[in-house]
């Protein structure tokens, strides 16, 4: 599996850090490191893509063992590919992206899907495609279609990443049960994670995308919250 052969477990932790200033998404990307998180996500929350991007080069300079992704919210994927890629000498470990563009309506064509999937050959790129499927915000999905939803996204993307309704809200066990029946493919997700509720996500979801449950207040992170959750993931006490 590819979380397996890119961080090492079979479940990881990838801190997102809401970038609300540069020195705060540093000591961010430093707390994840300390408490010894294999990866992050850099999402440009109130800086703009240019600054979170320079905001990489310098993680990687400081920790460059560190696994790094972005998540670009104001643009689409195959241009936070190519921006990303540009502006951090060629290399960008994640791309993330809140709506992968899967349509059940048009199951035999996924142009939007497509159109990242030609990105990434023309670049060469060989990291992880992190690409939203039944993801808040998003068009809704109907319980009876998430299996088939699931299974033609795990053709495009490489870690299908889903929500909870909304931004700090935990998704519905029963929803992420069924997309994980659906396929062996890698499954992360992106709201509402917490040290308390982890545990009941752990036999469906390989990447775990955690900001809200970890912070101290927005943007930046509590280093006992990381650490707590890290311990809940391992199935050890707090």
């Amino acid at each position: 599996m590819k979380i397996r052969e890119v961080f090492g477990v079979d479940r990881v932790l990838l801190p997102v850090i809401h970038t609300i200033g540069h020195a705060e998404a540093i000591e961010s990307i430093r707390i994840s490191s300390a408490a010894g998180c294999r990866g992050v996500f850099l999402i440009d929350q109130e800086l703009p893509p240019a600054e979170v991007l320079a905001l990489v080069c310098k993680a990687r300079d400081a920790y460059p063992d560190l696994w790094i992704g972005v998540n670009l919210l104001s643009r689409r994927p195959p241009q936070a590919l190519a921006e990303a890629l540009d502006a951090c000498g060629g290399r960008i470990d994640g791309i993330w992206s809140d709506n992968a563009g899967i349509d059940l309506q048009t199951a035999d064509e996924q142009p939007i899907a497509e159109l990242f999937r030609a990105a990434r050959q023309a670049r060469n790129w060989n990291g992880l495609h992190f690409g939203g499927v039944a993801f808040k915000y998003q068009r809704p999905v109907a319980s009876e279609d998430l299996g088939r939803l699931t299974m033609l996204a795990a053709k495009y993307v490489d870690v299908i990443c889903t929500s909870g309704p909304a931004t700090g809200i935990a998704a519905d066990v029963v929803k992420v049960c069924r997309m994980r029946a659906a396929t062996d493919a890698p499954i992360a997700l992106a709201s509402g994670i917490t040290a308390e509720n982890v545990r009941d996500y752990l036999p469906y979801v390989d990447a775990y995308l955690v900001g809200t449950g970890i912070e101290a207040s927005f943007g930046v992170l509590d280093p006992r919250k990381v650490e707590t959750l890290l311990r809940a993931m391992e199935g050890k006490c707090a």
